[in-house]
């Protein structure tokens, strides 16, 4: 990509998931964990589960955003659907055991990646950050502390879904978060990896974005991202620190 100005900027926002660590793998290793824990799901193969779990999670992702369903309601009806597809008979409390163990499998997968923290530390000398995320407070804190990057991104630098009451695509929690660190639109630069939720999100307040494009996707409609990346912390070869 093209170089990359740090000056033009106050502040860089993060997305969370599969942007400064690869949620997705998280996600199928700790669904893989956790199958192993229950007899009752040997027999089914890990691709049918993952991916039955996964179509029920994008199935229910509405109502959570919505705050229709909180976290717990949406994990706990999350793998309901899933095991009443898969014809699993299990008993309300094994759900419940399946929801704590895959959240504390998942968690435990999630582990820093010391070059680029070494990289965000030297960019926070240059620029505000900060993360907005969609989610739940107490998740996205633990990510981040796992990831190794609380003193780089503290509490009141996360800006969580959750909390603020309405998710990413919305420009209202792009403009809170503008409103929290005190910069504006063509001052801050948007890095995620959902061309939808992230890019488009950040964009209709005006914000430049950097979308970061593992699997180089052409571009879903005519509204192009300003830098595309495979990799956040190809940042690092387009900054000049």
């Amino acid at each position: 990509m093209e170089h990359l100005d740090v000056e033009k900027y106050d502040l860089f926002l993060f997305d969370l998931d599969d942007t400064l660590f690869d949620h997705s793998e998280a996600y199928k290793n700790g669904l893989v964990d956790t199958i192993h824990q229950f007899h009752s799901l040997l027999e089914i193969g890990h691709s049918e589960f993952i991916q039955t779990f996964t179509k029920h999670n994008h199935l229910l992702w509405p109502r959570f955003s919505s705050n229709e369903l909180n976290f717990h309601e949406f994990s706990l009806i999350r793998i309901k659907n899933t095991l009443k597809e898969l014809n699993v008979l299990a008993e309300k409390d094994i759900s419940l055991k399946f929801v704590k163990t895959f959240q504390s499998s998942y968690l435990e997968r999630i582990s820093p990646y010391q070059k680029l923290n070494e990289f965000l530390f030297e960019l926070s000398r240059r620029v505000g950050l900060g993360i907005v995320t969609n989610g739940t407070v107490l998740n996205a804190f633990e990510k981040v502390d796992r990831l190794g990057l609380g003193s780089i991104f503290p509490d009141t630098s996360v800006i969580v879904s959750e909390k603020f009451g309405l998710p990413k695509p919305n420009l209202e929690i792009f403009q809170h978060a503008l409103n929290v660190f005190g910069s504006t639109a063509d001052k801050t630069l948007f890095i995620g990896d959902n061309y939808f939720t992230d890019i488009l999100g950040a964009k209709s307040l005006g914000l430049d974005t950097v979308w970061i494009n593992r699997y180089e996707y052409e571009c879903p409609q005519k509204e192009k991202p300003d830098y595309i990346l495979r990799n956040v912390y190809d940042l690092k070869n387009a900054i000049e620190l």
